[in-house]
């Protein structure tokens, strides 16, 4: 039956990280885009509302403060968006740990031979378990991020441990890399959550995540039909880093849009400031206008 030293055994955790990655990050783009039209619709009537608060006039908070990515959506706020992908992790992950199991069994090596494979399961076994406990409101918020973190740092101490036992240099050198990818992400998700304001690293830690699939991808790859010379393997990895550095480049042009001529680079900041200034210079007295004092 195999495990993860098959090809299959390395298609199927890639295989969800592939879906997580690419789900999270498109979501992402989606959202932005449409905080992006509200900010649009909402500063056609920038101008007014600038006049109306020099005047005194009350004026709505949301009116021309268009709200940030941030502040919407970091931490998740959707109870069902976090329970449905714990319960698809824990259910993922599950089956993952079944066949790797039941790999070694079956080859005649042991329910316990695949332990380092099974544990790589179970780390995010771990997160979706607290994902599906944050969309019950029983623990902190963004705690499912904390613990994929967690899980990412497990896994570089697992793939970094599962490459030094290699004694083909080329797939040494693979898995390395592997447990560095997983690294990269555990501190691009922690930081996300210690600066939620930096949405850099909370595209970051979904494009890690991405990557992460597509190397594994690699690594399964050179098990079975590809090989991959010693001084490529750095090569391919840059490669497909740009790839993901590509996607993730064009998702964040398409949520931006072309701007009204009224909203371009001050194209509100003059009239604003001549209203503002004919205000404040209407109740000077004529005496201090012309420089004159008393």
């Amino acid at each position: 039956m195999g495990g993860s030293g098959t090809f299959l055994g390395h298609a199927l955790p890639a295989s969800f990280f592939l879906g997580f990655g690419c789900f999270f990050l498109g979501l992402t783009f989606k959202r932005c885009r449409e905080l992006v039209r509200a900010s649009s619709s909402s500063n056609c009537n920038a101008g007014a509302n600038a006049n109306a608060s020099v005047t005194g006039t009350n004026t709505s908070s949301s009116g021309g403060t268009p709200k940030l990515f941030c502040d919407v959506h970091i931490p998740e706020r959707s109870p069902a968006l976090l329970g449905r992908t714990g319960a698809t992790l824990m259910a993922g992950t599950t089956l993952g740990m079944f066949y790797e199991a039941m790999g070694g069994y079956l080859d005649g090596i042991g329910l316990l031979h695949q332990l380092a494979h099974v544990a790589l399961y179970l780390c995010f076994f771990f997160v979706g378990a607290v994902a599906f406990l944050e969309s019950r409101h029983s623990v902190p918020p963004d705690s499912s991020r904390v613990a994929l973190s967690f899980a990412f740092f497990l896994q570089y101490i697992l793939w970094n441990e599962h490459g030094l036992m290699k004694e083909d240099r080329s797939d040494a050198r693979v898995h390395i890399l592997q447990g560095q990818i997983n690294l990269a992400a555990s501190l691009a998700f922690v930081y996300s959550v210690y600066n939620p304001r930096s949405v850099l690293a909370y595209v970051s830690g979904w494009a890690l995540m991405t990557l992460n699939a597509l190397w594994m991808f690699t690594a399964g790859l050179t098990v079975c039909c590809v090989d991959l010379m010693l001084h490529s393997v750095g090569a391919a990895l840059a490669l497909e880093a740009l790839f993901i550095a590509a996607l993730v480049l064009i998702g964040s042009a398409l949520c931006m849009q072309p701007r009204p001529a009224h909203q371009q680079l001050g194209g509100n900041r003059n009239n604003n400031a001549g209203a503002a200034y004919s205000s404040v210079t209407s109740s000077v007295p004529p005496d201090e206008e012309d420089g004159s004092h008393k």
